[in-house]
């Protein structure tokens, strides 16, 4: 989950300087392009863009990543397999 936090803050940050014309795409106009990819489809990367756009801070950027996670484990709870499985081989 972290690696997609982090790829998906990548993404967005090339797509800020886009935005902002420091490196503008080959071909086509790049407005239009840069401009419907920069729309988060998830709640992570609505996230980063809050944060890489200064609309929150890092704490509260952390404390809401928390309350994510809390929230997907209560929804979905990752279950450990058992140490020494009946069909285990000796």
């Amino acid at each position: 989950m972290l690696t997609l936090i982090i790829a998906g803050g990548l993404l967005m940050w090339t797509e800020k300087d886009q935005l902002a014309g420091k490196d503008s795409p080959a071909g086509g106009s790049g407005a239009e392009d840069a401009g419907a990819a920069a729309v988060p489809t998830t709640l992570e990367g609505a996230l980063v863009v809050q944060l890489l756009g200064g609309a929150i801070t890092r704490a509260q950027y952390q404390a809401a990543l928390t309350r994510l996670a809390e929230r997907d484990d209560d929804r979905d709870p990752m279950s450990v397999p058992d140490a020494d499985p009946p069909e285990a081989c000796p």
